[in-house]
């Protein structure tokens, strides 16, 4: 499980650059305070990275009719 998300993370580059920039952005152009613009980018990578982590995994196998 660890491993997947790792390797997950290391796909999100680009996401994880993003949300760098903008809170850079936020924090020194915006004069947004920093601890929420923290928690913020980190929540949206931590999201996107679990949400693909979980596309790569095959779900259960549904039967039609079955229970």
């Amino acid at each position: 499980m660890i491993e997947t998300i790792l390797s997950t993370m290391k796909k999100q580059r680009l996401a994880w650059s993003w949300a760098v920039i903008v809170g850079l952005f936020l924090v020194f152009v915006g004069r947004a305070p920093v601890l929420p613009v923290i928690a913020g980018c980190a929540l949206a990578i931590a999201i996107s990275t679990l949400r693909s982590a979980s596309r790569g995994q095959p779900g259960p196998v549904r039967l039609r009719g079955g229970r």
